[in-house]
């Protein structure tokens, strides 16, 4: 172990993603110094190498059997338990490095409504959900909404429906294409409200979006260049990479964080026998993502000799429920794809159903490919390889034409049994979607069909779960019985450690997670700054 010469900093945070970065953010300008601790890679590999045409081409032929030459380190994986007991890998990007998941995903970045912050309708759940009521007052966070909005440059319409929306004017908006105006128009005809999504996307010339990956020219807001780069230029923040946290332990000196060195594929669980390096500050902020806070806790057994471990720690996980689906439209879809928002059936009392927006894709062979996998799954020809479904997939999205993709985000509510934990060195969660949503979300297909016309066609099975959106590990709430941290962030029985990342929503809401983490990465940020202070 090396050895320590006074504090690191006076606050580290573990966790380089959203959550992390904005809380970086916010203790510099409070004028505290942090440390960055990030288990993945920095800026200058998250864009991972193209695989060669040889590698491309073994891939097809020998599907799941040829490794990439060079491992992709911006990948966190984990896996789904099933109920024979197997594991298998979650079908999503979860994000490993500087800018976590953020460097993915779409930046659609909506607030939760009001209704999101208290307790659930009892009808919503075929079980008791536990406790699911933020402990912190709506009208005191949308403060730190309206900030992380500004900071991240969210354009977009104010919600017709919600009269809390007070997302302020930004830059002008690329026109919609007539296809997008059409649709708009029909939604609007039908008794709907449809208005411009909240997007992080400056729209320079020439932009395409880049939703399935980083922004080369940070036109899409994430994490690193929005919170975590402006941060490293106050001069009041550094920054490791390539350094998991094994272990966490807190005396009286402060909190010491054990800090090993990555392996090639990026180890995201870690493992506190191997030792390390240490790192010392006076606080501890954990933004290490709902699956990977809970379990850096759940393994620093140190924390709980004298202080009992929350009952709840790595329980209450929840998943969005997402239904994909292609409408006609006029035409092909040109940027924005990202455009649509509505929230209609969000909270009105017979659907809940959450918010509905663009996708930012169109119908293509790869969306028909996999439609086709699900519906030959219980078949004799499940054993079809992916080669041979190509070709009848490319006839079929000629003969459909592009057609938009939108989406569902459904609030999925917290059950003890829903859990995340360790397994042979892999990150495992233990998931059932609840019986009442199940029911809810196959009805509402319906509604779908009678809302965007006829043609509607389904790119996703019923009761999807968005394995990208994990939430409510470390789960926030007044009573240490039902949740693991308090209105303050800061862990039950643990005064120098806070989560700022998504483990610690009590709920999911109906719209997606960013924003939300953003927000509460800067209301953490100043709760630290506020017990330093005190």
């Amino acid at each position: 172990m090396e050895p320590i010469e006074g504090l690191d900093a006076d606050v580290i945070v573990v966790g380089g993603g959203l959550g992390g970065s904005a809380a970086a953010f916010q203790l510099a300008q409070r004028g505290l110094s942090v440390l960055v601790i990030e288990a993945g890679p920095g800026e200058d590999v998250l864009t991972p190498p193209r695989p060669t045409r040889r590698e491309q081409v073994m891939r097809r032929l020998l599907p799941g059997r040829v490794p990439a030459a060079v491992p992709d380190r911006t990948r966190y994986p984990y896996f789904v338990s099933t109920p024979d007991g197997s594991l298998r890998q979650a079908p999503t990007r979860m994000g490993h490095g500087v800018g976590g998941s953020s460097q993915f995903y779409a930046a659609a970045l909506s607030r939760f409504k009001r209704s999101d912050f208290t307790e659930a309708a009892p009808g919503r759940s075929a079980e008791t959900p536990l406790p699911n009521a933020w402990p912190v007052d709506y009208d005191a966070f949308r403060a730190y909404y309206a900030d992380a909005e500004a900071l991240m440059r969210i354009r977009g319409d104010l919600d017709p429906l919600d009269p809390d929306d007070s997302l302020a004017p930004g830059s002008p908006l690329p026109a919609l294409a007539p296809g997008s105006v059409h649709l708009h128009e029909r939604l609007t005809q039908r008794g709907l409200h449809p208005y411009r999504l909240h997007v992080g996307i400056d729209y320079e010339a020439g932009c395409g979006e880049c939703f399935t990956g980083r922004c080369p020219r940070g036109d899409k807001a994430d994490g690193n260049n929005r919170f975590l780069v402006p941060a490293l230029a106050t001069g009041r923040v550094r920054l490791e990479v390539d350094a998991p946290v094994r272990e966490i332990r807190v005396d009286d000196d402060g909190v010491h964080v054990v800090v090993g060195t990555a392996d090639g594929a990026g180890d995201p669980v870690g493992d506190a026998s191997r030792g390390g390096r240490e790192r010392r500050a006076r606080r501890l902020v954990l933004a290490a993502g709902a699956l990977g806070t809970p379990l850096l806790l759940d393994r620093s057994a140190s924390l709980w000799r004298d202080a009992p471990r929350p009952a709840m720690l790595g329980r209450g996980l929840m998943f969005h429920l997402t239904d994909t689906w292609a409408a006609k439209a006029p035409d092909g879809a040109t940027v924005p794809k990202k455009w649509l928002c509505v929230r209609d059936f969000y909270d009105d009392g017979v659907h809940d159903i959450g918010e509905i927006q663009s996708l930012g894709g169109a119908l293509s062979p790869g969306p028909i490919a996999g439609i086709l996998r699900g519906r030959l799954a219980s078949t004799p020809l499940r054993r079809l390889p992916a080669a041979a479904l190509k070709p009848i997939a490319w006839v079929i999205a000629r003969v459909l034409g592009p057609r938009p993709i939108f989406a569902t985000i459904t609030e999925d509510l917290p059950h003890a049994h829903n859990r995340v934990r360790e397994q042979d060195g892999k990150v495992v969660v233990d998931y059932a979607v609840d019986p009442a949503l199940r029911q809810r979300t196959a009805a509402f297909r319906d509604t779908v069909h009678a809302t965007f016309g006829p043609g509607v066609l389904f790119t996703s099975p019923p009761s999807n779960p968005n394995w990208g959106h994990p939430m409510g590990t470390c789960r926030m709430g007044d009573d240490p019985a039902t949740s693991v941290v308090g209105a303050d962030g800061q862990v039950h029985g643990q005064p120098k450690v806070f989560v700022a990342d998504a483990s610690a929503f009590p709920s999911s809401g109906g719209t997606g997670p960013g924003l939300t983490v953003a927000a509460l990465g800067l209301y953490v940020g100043d709760q630290v700054a506020d017990a330093l202070a005190g």
